[in-house]
């Protein structure tokens, strides 16, 4: 992975992003998809003091290709905030840029020392604008890896076009595994669907159980009441078996009725929720693990029965001498003859 170093703009190497100086007091790096896939960034420091400049403006511009989104994953962040950690004011701060139809809209403000979570561009491109008001030996910046992706942050599965959020998951490919949001523990996008297909053997059932669901919305989870939603479904059509779901879930888990099921997550241009994380299994039904043991018992019973029979007829087909032609014995004897039952 390639550190940028933001205070050399003009930094002669193979990976090193286009930058020019702005029309005001703001420095700007420009990282294309095409000359680099990934990297990090952090603001400039001094290398006496370890502290970066007051009044300094460093703009950093990210730039995909097609269906390419950026996401951005902070490793260290140390801007406190004289107002406490709910506001910024007139301190350090970072501010994320959505840019969609070449217009800027400032979606997060970002100060104090929490790490935030990641951030995922809704489009192709995205625009962070870190802004520095004043020397303050606790504020040490901010270190953040980007990516440019097509997988919407979205680890697993199997995705058949990159430029739709759907992903397949597989039974002869893994027989548990996780799901999850685009972006995850991160805000989800706006206005996206998002689809999981779940493909199992011919006596599987899918088990999901969701180990966080934080879906923004409320009851009914419909269009009318604003919402954004989760659906589950035994076809790929609507399951009437299941209601749509949103809100905050602490223990959710669902079951399939056969080898197949779907998930779909869909969100609007509203408000934003962190997502959902699952655990899915592919499961043998029990009714199919009861006939696989009886036909186990059968087995075994069948040739139980074959060897006592072999037993039976080994008696049966055993010669015996008539009494007459025996020897006269000194004591009585008793001659017993078995039969088959």
């Amino acid at each position: 992975m390639t550190v940028i170093v933001a205070n050399q703009p003009n930094r002669g190497t193979p990976f090193a992003p286009n930058a020019e100086i702005g029309s005001g007091a703001c420095s700007r790096f420009v990282f294309n998809s095409s000359r680099i896939r990934n990297g990090s960034i952090a603001p400039a420091h001094s290398k006496h003091s370890g502290l970066f400049p007051s009044s300094l403006c460093q703009l950093y511009e990210f730039v995909g290709a097609g269906a390419e989104r950026v996401q951005i994953i902070f490793s260290e962040f140390r801007l406190p905030s004289k107002q406490g950690p709910s506001e910024c004011g007139d301190t350090d701060i970072l501010m994320v840029y959505y840019i969609v139809d070449e217009r800027e809209e400032l979606v997060e403000t970002l100060c104090g020392d929490t790490l935030p979570k990641p951030i995922l561009s809704e489009g192709s491109r995205l625009l962070l604008e870190f802004r520095s008001s004043y020397n303050n030996t606790e504020n040490k910046g901010f270190t953040g890896d980007f990516f440019f992706l097509t997988n919407f942050g979205i680890p697993t599965g199997h995705q058949p076009n990159q430029s739709e959020c759907t992903f397949h998951y597989f039974r002869n490919a893994s027989s548990q595994g996780w799901i999850q949001s685009p972006n995850f523990p991160g805000a989800y996008p706006r206005n996206i669907v998002c689809h999981y297909f779940f493909h199992g053997g011919p006596h599987d059932q899918v088990h999901v159980r969701f180990t966080y669901f934080d879906i923004e919305g409320i009851l009914p989870c419909d269009e009318d009441s604003a919402s954004d939603y989760v659906e589950f479904s035994n076809f790929n059509t609507r399951d009437r078996k299941y209601a749509l779901y949103c809100g905050h879930w602490r223990e959710l888990a669902v079951r399939s009725d056969g080898r197949y099921f779907r998930i779909t997550m869909a969100s609007n241009d509203r408000l934003d929720g962190t997502g959902f994380r699952a655990l899915y299994t592919f499961e043998t039904t029990q009714q199919q693990q009861q006939v696989t043991t009886e036909q186990t018992a059968v087995a075994a019973k069948s040739a139980t029965g074959k060897v006592m029979s072999s037993a039976a007829s080994r008696l049966l087909h055993r010669k015996f001498l008539p009494l007459s032609s025996r020897p006269s014995p000194r004591k009585p004897y008793i001659v017993l003859y078995t039969a088959r039952r």
